[in-house]
């Protein structure tokens, strides 16, 4: 095991003699912090199962501020400590031995990252995702570390991206800020829907996608297909979240929950416009917290879910009006409408 980047990249590092810890693979290590580069030149790092000390040396290779590294093993502080020995003199770090939980009770600072890398088999990571929220910075990033993609975590996060490197599964979460909502039938999502919904993201950096049902439309395609073409459009837009409305249970505490405090809606024409404040005054009566933000769409002005469904009904190609990610399954639901 080496070192896999910045200016300790190359020096090797002890591993444990049993063959049955599992540090971080050098691909994962590396993936890691190709995501987080542009964040990592004088952060504050946490290392918190610190095993080997490999994931916290490699942050101070590429730049960390400081790095404390934590493991509750004796055996895995005293390999971190002998791995450290490969730092230059002036590196910041503080190594300790407490619980996951422990740690952060000990600790009066907030922090950049966290990486936490517990044992497989154990709920030990997300025991610590439950305490950790107060010790993140405003911009702050937690990363767990497992082999499952179904992770329990509280809800003062929200969990931004996943990645899978073999084994490995890496969850990213961030505090909750105020966000976005964007709601419709979505019969079918738009390149204009999608427009909105990247300049919302934009301006804040979040935005929740939920799908609903018009009492007073009769839909062209199910609620499954509009939800499976919703989650293929932005599955790989980070800050993007699909939801199905039916399935959220109460929707105003669904909202203060993730803090979704605007409403957005994109706006082509003045027709759309004077429609949209109708409803905004209802929203308002509703959800009072929630205030309408109107996004246009000037160059989809001509784009709508009724041209589109008038276009399959003709037998027109409209292919072009729907966001590329999910053309290819698009026209598979087309082709099985037909049948």
């Amino acid at each position: 095991m080496r070192v896999v980047g910045g200016k300790y990249r190359g020096r090797k590092l002890f591993e444990f003699s049993d063959g049955n810890v599992r540090p971080t693979s050098d691909m994962a290590r590396e993936s890691f912090f190709n995501i987080i580069k542009d964040g990592i030149e004088g952060a504050s790092f946490v290392d918190l199962f610190s095993g080997t000390g490999a994931m916290g040396i490699e942050a101070l290779s590429r730049g960390a501020g400081k790095v404390y590294f934590n493991d509750l093993s004796r055996e895995s502080v005293e390999l971190t400590k002998k791995n450290l020995g490969i730092l230059s003199d002036g590196e910041s770090f503080k190594v300790t031995n407490y619980s996951a939980t422990d740690f952060f009770s000990r600790m009066n600072e907030k922090f950049d990252f966290v990486y936490l890398d517990p044992p497989y088999a154990s709920d030990l990571g997300e025991q610590a995702l439950g305490v950790l929220s107060p010790f993140l910075n405003e911009n702050g990033v937690a990363v767990l570390e497992g082999e499952s993609e179904t992770v329990k975590y509280p809800k003062e996060l929200y969990m931004y991206d996943q990645r899978r490197y073999g084994r490995a599964v890496l969850s990213f979460f961030r505090l909750k800020k105020p966000c976005a909502v964007f709601a419709g039938t979505f019969d079918p999502v738009t390149v204009g829907h999608e427009r909105v919904i990247e300049d919302a993201l934009k301006k804040y950096g979040r935005v929740l996608i939920v799908l609903g049902e018009n009492p007073k439309k009769t839909p062209f395609f199910s609620k499954e297909d509009r939800l499976s073409l919703l989650k293929e459009t932005f599955k790989k837009t980070r800050g993007a979240e699909v939801y199905d409305y039916r399935a959220i249970g109460n929707y105003e505490e669904f909202l203060r929950e993730e803090m979704a405090y605007y409403y957005v809606r994109g706006i082509r024409d003045e027709k759309d416009m004077a429609f949209e404040k109708e409803y905004e005054k209802i929203n308002k009566e509703l959800y009072p917290f929630v205030e309408t933000v109107y996004i246009e769409e000037k160059d989809f002005a001509s784009v709508s879910s009724g041209m589109i469904r008038d276009g399959i009904e003709k037998g027109d190609d409209m292919c072009a009006f729907i966001p590329e990610r999910a053309r290819k399954l698009y026209r598979k639901l087309i082709k099985k409408a037909k049948k």
